[in-house]
């Protein structure tokens, strides 16, 4: 038997946002019995006096005190992930200068889109993490721009401590309702759009490997699958260098257009709105923050149905980057190249599932055994509310915000150039249009029918 690499559970993001997560979601927790030891938190509220602009907790007035609260929350995140980025390679000097900056642009961003004239033009706050994004991407392409900032845009790793901190708003209830239609989807999705893409590629004259690294980043779930992929199938590393510019040049371009399409497509259709986010933007950082924008623009707020459709969907379908990386590798090794005495590890089912996965359920699971001990569903919804909305559901939104501005910074053009990959981008292309299409098709077949 292999030894296990124990060090992963320190030095990977994978597993230290499912760490940063739950030990936040556990500060909620006494929220329950009305120890709010995270009720410092501000959020955001409608404002024409910047002074109004912050509210503790997720709802309730607006408090001109909560400024110093998000400074706490500054000061707070800062020095509370400096080991952890310490752990990933980044040096405290250059975590503290490049953090606080995505800090603060991304936090007066989305105060800003609080502004209540603006709130008029576009409906929603969540236009602020548009905003985010597009000033992070024009940082991310400034041809000087400080190490420091790249190294500290771990909108990967942010994003998937938010999604650990939304399972506190979804109960097992309301999973159970929806899991088997969104597994539906996905299997009717992924499957499609990997084959779609791989015989695309092998049509244009990429190699059996590229194609393969390319179709799990289309039809799978962007940049984790690509590298989970290429690692699997022993595929050269600049194979997943490449995919993983495009996907995130094109993440990028898809956070700016599709949840307005979603929008436009799905008015009352909260569920199918959300499940097409998940099927179409790839990543899971844009695939999230893609559910929390349309969420935000049909009225439901940043936590509402279509971002947990979205980050419920997503889930499901990063569950299983796992089994097809051990599936990709046996067909390479036994069918393709044909390894003399080829062993496959089925611990790459372990090594390749995403840690963070396990955090989303578990903290819905936890709020959800607290709920069924109340009479009634309502009435265990109630009780546990407080949990996300003195703590979770705050950082949450923050930790979202900062996504934005990460993803922006770390998308950068110049690598379309430097790699010289244009028949691989018209297959990507091809192909992202396919799965944005059949995605919304899916979505409607399964959840049309559904508010």
């Amino acid at each position: 038997m292999p030894k296990i690499d124990w060090s992963s559970l320190y030095k990977k993001e994978d597993w230290w946002a499912l760490w940063v997560g739950l030990l936040l979601f556990f500060l909620s927790l006494p929220s329950i019995s009305k120890i709010y030891l995270l009720g410092w938190i501000p959020g955001g509220r409608a404002w024409t006096v910047v002074s109004d602009a912050l509210g503790f907790g997720a709802a309730g007035p607006a408090n001109a005190n909560a400024w110093w609260g998000l400074i706490g929350v500054w000061i707070f995140l800062l020095l509370l992930l400096m080991p952890v980025a310490k752990l990933i390679g980044i040096k405290p000097r250059s975590w503290t200068v490049g953090f606080s900056v995505i800090f603060w642009i991304s936090m007066l961003l989305w105060i800003g889109s609080f502004y209540s004239p603006l709130l008029k033009i576009f409906g929603s706050s969540e236009v602020g993490w548009v905003f985010a994004l597009v000033i992070g991407i024009i940082l991310g392409n400034m041809p000087n721009l400080p190490q420091s900032l790249r190294d500290s845009a771990r909108g990967e790793f942010f994003i998937k401590t938010a999604i650990v901190l939304l399972g506190a708003k979804i109960l097992f209830t309301t999973l159970a309702t929806v899991i088997l239609p969104v597994l539906g989807a996905v299997f009717l999705a992924f499957p499609v759009i990997w084959v779609l893409a791989y015989f695309l590629s092998r049509k244009m004259g990429m190699d059996q490997k590229f194609s393969a690294v390319l179709s799990s980043g289309v039809g799978i779930c962007g940049i984790s699958a690509a590298i989970a992929t290429a690692g699997a199938i022993e595929a050269p590393p600049i194979y997943a260098t490449m995919i993983s510019s495009i996907i995130v040049i094109f993440a990028a371009i898809e956070l700016i257009v599709v949840p307005w399409l979603g929008a436009a497509i799905f008015p009352h259709h909260l569920n199918a709105a959300g499940v097409w986010m998940a099927l179409s933007v790839k990543t899971d950082g844009a695939a999230a923050a893609s559910g929390a924008i349309v969420s935000g623009l049909l009225g439901q707020g940043p936590s509402g149905i279509p971002a947990v459709m979205a980050v419920t969907t997503k889930v499901l379908i990063d569950v299983w980057i796992g089994l097809i990386a051990l599936i990709l590798a046996t067909v390479f090794a036994y069918f393709i190249e044909k390894k003399p005495g080829a062993k496959i590890d089925p611990m790459i089912l372990w090594y390749r599932f995403p840690k963070f996965v396990l955090g989303y359920f578990f903290t819905s699971l936890v709020l959800s055994a607290i709920a069924f001990t109340y009479p009634t569903v309502a009435a265990g919804a109630a009780a546990v509310a407080p949990v996300a909305n003195f703590g979770a559901a705050p950082l949450q939104v923050i930790f979202f915000s900062l996504t934005f501005t990460s993803i922006g910074i770390t998308t950068r053009f110049s690598a379309l150039k430097q790699v010289g990959i244009k028949k691989p981008f018209a297959a990507y292309f091809i192909a992202l249009l396919f799965a944005i299409v059949w995605g919304g098709i899916l979505a409607y077949l399964f959840f049309g029918g559904l508010p």
